[in-house]
């Protein structure tokens, strides 16, 4: 089902720069995975879909741009919807085969059987609902965080 799926290389130290038109992505979960940028160069044609292959092993993330990944991230090229896609691979039982570092390889993650609607519309309904839902955590998730922190900084101030 899958157009192509590549594992990330190094960066090219001399063409990257801090702020430029595509990105580069590790496997890093923090600030987006975003390591620099290239100004005229990328690797993977978006739309596509990221998947950490060490650390928190698995972790799929919709891209909606060009971009390059590094280091061993895996980046999926499909015809379905990205969201979908980045979802049915979030949910999936990730089964780590190495003793050592957990990690997930090309030829493991095209092992994955995800089932598709045969419908792209619906499909892509199923993508959009699932992203919008996770935006919503998200804003929910930093809701509390702040929360937290206005209570940690009351409960500071009526103690001092």
């Amino acid at each position: 089902e899958a157009e192509e799926i590549l594992a990330g290389g190094d960066i090219d130290k001399e063409k990257a720069v801090d702020d430029g038109v595509y990105p580069i992505y590790a496997n890093a979960l923090t600030n987006d995975g975003i390591v620099g940028y290239y100004d005229d160069f990328y690797r993977v044609k978006a739309p596509a879909v990221t998947v950490t292959g060490r650390g928190e092993v698995g972790r799929a993330r919709a891209r909606m741009i060009d971009f390059t990944p590094v280091v061993r991230l895996l980046a999926v090229r499909s015809n379905h919807d990205c969201y979908f896609l980045e979802n049915a691979i979030n949910n999936h039982k990730v089964v780590v085969e190495s003793t050592g570092v957990p990690q997930l390889t090309v030829p493991q993650l095209s092992s994955y059987d995800i089932c598709f609607p045969k419908d792209i519309v619906e499909e892509r309904k199923i993508g959009t609902y699932f992203n919008q839902l996770d935006h919503l955590i998200t804003l929910h998730q930093r809701k509390i965080d702040m929360l937290k922190n206005m209570k940690k900084a009351m409960l500071d101030q009526m103690f001092i």
